[in-house]
């Protein structure tokens, strides 16, 4: 193990890293993705608050004017979006990852008039795949059945679990542009301690293999979103989700990642995948997630 000039310990060689949260999630099975929170007192992101809110982020794409999202080409960083819901549906009790496919309109492949979802920016909401240790489900829009075809394939190949079945919920709709995101969710990856932005040695083992993913695939950008769990003070809770995405960007940087295909954005507490406040449930919840950009471009 050696200490390089980021900070970032690293040990010699490679191996999967893949810590158990120990609970069954929920996982979605559509597009949009709404988010419910309840607050409660927290000694790891921030202080306690006393106050309880509903707010929602809608994870989409860095702005057209910082990055192209089909070459990677443009800025580095995109200001931090946070939109707020007055959604009130119930979460279920592991996860807010809900269903939403029952207010879109039915797909019809061929008929590119037909709408597709869109973030408030109006960029494509991003497909999402969710890695669990049994399962990999795919979930969202795609313009083709190639693209379908790619996007399953890329999400086997690089599973942490070789023998993980395919879950696929994802709908042909040709209005779909193909430079459409894809945000990944790794339900087994190893998260950040209380209260720090710090990439340890298993932690760093898994963002190599992300390095890995933009070297095979130069076309590709990715924007980092990190967050919080859902205990302390608001305020505090965005500043430390902003600096653990910050801090993931730098250590792929630091292992040859061009700027230029790299943007970061903060989302809080306000995104949560368990609404449970176990020490494994919020854990979970102090992540980053990657939203890839050209992935089904071939």
């Amino acid at each position: 193990m050696y200490h390089d000039p980021y900070g970032y310990e690293r040990p010699h060689g490679r191996r999967w890293a893949a810590a158990g949260v120990g609970a069954v999630i929920v996982l979605i099975a559509a597009l949009a993705l709404w988010q419910l929170r309840s607050g409660s007192g927290d000694a790891s992101d921030g202080p306690t608050s006393s106050t309880t809110t509903s707010t929602s982020t809608t994870v989409g794409a860095p702005s057209p004017a910082t990055t192209n999202r089909a070459t990677g080409t443009g800025g580095t960083t995109s200001q931090p979006t946070t939109v707020d819901s007055t959604d009130t549906t119930v979460v279920p009790a592991t996860t807010n990852l809900q269903r939403t496919a029952d207010t879109e309109p039915t797909m019809v492949p061929g008929d590119a008039s037909i709408p597709y979802p869109t973030s408030p920016d109006g960029t494509p909401l991003p497909l999402v795949v969710v890695f669990d240790v049994d399962t990999i489900t795919i979930a969202g829009q795609v313009p083709s059945q190639a693209a379908k075809d790619r996007l399953a394939s890329l999400a086997v190949a690089n599973s942490q679990f070789p023998d993980a079945a395919v879950i696929d919920n994802m709908v042909i709709n040709p209005a779909v542009p193909i430079s459409v995101g894809v945000r990944v969710i790794e339900l087994n990856s190893a998260r950040f301690p209380e209260g720090t932005a710090d990439i340890l040695p298993d932690h760093a083992l898994e963002l190599d293999r992300v390095v890995g993913i933009m070297q095979a695939l130069p076309n590709i950008s990715v924007l980092v979103i990190g967050h919080a769990d859902q205990r302390g003070d608001d305020v505090k809770n965005f500043a430390i989700s902003d600096a653990r995405a910050r801090a993931v960007v730098n250590y792929l940087l630091y292992l040859g990642i061009s700027q230029t295909r790299l943007a970061s954005r903060a989302a809080g507490e306000s995104d949560l995948l368990t609404l449970l406040d176990d020490d494994a449930s919020l854990a979970l919840n102090r992540r980053t997630e990657f939203v890839f950009y050209g992935l089904l471009v071939e």
